[in-house]
């Protein structure tokens, strides 16, 4: 392997560390969901299996090639669970159950194909199950609106969508079926690339997000008045903008969680905020 791609491993490596630990912490914050959470994390156990299975092919090829189909099987279950819970649509909310449960009985089936020394029919179907995921997820995508947590992110996601649709099964599938034909096939540079884009869109998103939440920060007694905020709801926004939780903030001012919540939605009610950021970007300039 070229010392250029071992070193955009690194870095690829690095950054969707990185990401994972901002997105946890996002999340604390209610600014991330925690299917996010785990599409990064999918992804990284892709990308590692993929590395593995260049290193130690040799010597354990068997074992390297059910780890990046169970990977690639995570990937594919956790990818149209993120969309659907960042996107406006009318699926059912059965289809999430039904993406559960094929993911599960295909992560089982692997294994126990892998037992039996048999994954000739499995790892055609877990490729098949890869690329249909991740191409119907890049149009829903495509053709929907995003919730309000990332409405801001609506046009680059719109590209990545694209660019998705067309690199990222053509490449999975060209570098497992390689594998499984016996190529001495690096990991390359498209996959690597590809993560780095997707991993350093998010970690800038949710870095930019957090650095509003200021403890500093400080809302001028007009910007409240502007919105007709009762003294409680007004309390409270401030504490959202210095980066309060709904937990803290409960615990701060006595009040039960559920009761946080609906003053923060007559917040973004009046003031026609559609997430903290927005409300920040309202309240303090």
């Amino acid at each position: 392997m070229q010392i250029f791609e071992v070193t955009l491993l690194i870095i690829t490596y690095s950054l969707m560390l990185l990401t994972i630990f901002v997105q946890i912490v996002c999340y604390k914050r209610n600014l991330e969901n925690l299917e996010t959470i785990g599409l990064t994390v999918s992804l990284l156990f892709l990308i590692l299996t993929l590395t593995s299975s260049y290193f130690i092919q040799e010597h354990d090829s068997e074992s390297t090639g059910v780890f990046t189909l169970l990977a690639m099987i995570l990937v594919a279950a956790a990818t149209p669970i993120n969309v659907l819970i960042e996107r406006k649509h009318r699926i059912n909310s059965k289809i999430r159950l039904l993406i559960i449960s094929l993911g599960g009985v295909l992560f089982l089936t692997t294994i126990l194909s892998a037992i039996l020394l048999n994954l000739i029919i499995i790892q055609y179907v877990v490729v098949v199950f890869l690329v249909l995921s991740i191409l119907l997820s890049m149009i829903l995508i495509r053709v929907t609106k995003p919730n309000v947590k990332i409405a801001h992110r609506e046009k680059i996601d719109r590209w990545l969508a694209l660019a998705i649709m067309i690199v990222v099964p053509l490449s999975l599938a060209a570098n497992y079926l390689s594998e499984l034909n016996g190529l001495n096939n690096h990991v390359g540079f498209t996959l690597p690339m590809v993560f780095l884009v997707l991993t350093g869109s998010k970690l800038l998103d949710d870095i930019q997000r957090l650095s509003l939440f200021n403890p500093r920060n400080v809302i001028e007694p007009d910007s409240l008045a502007n919105y007709a905020f009762t003294s409680r709801e007004g309390e409270i926004a401030e504490l959202l903008v210095k980066g309060k939780t709904y937990k803290q903030i409960s615990e701060q001012l006595f009040i039960s969680i559920p009761t946080v919540k609906t003053h923060v939605s007559n917040i973004y009610k009046k003031s026609k905020a559609r997430n903290k950021v927005e409300l920040i970007a309202l309240l303090i300039n």
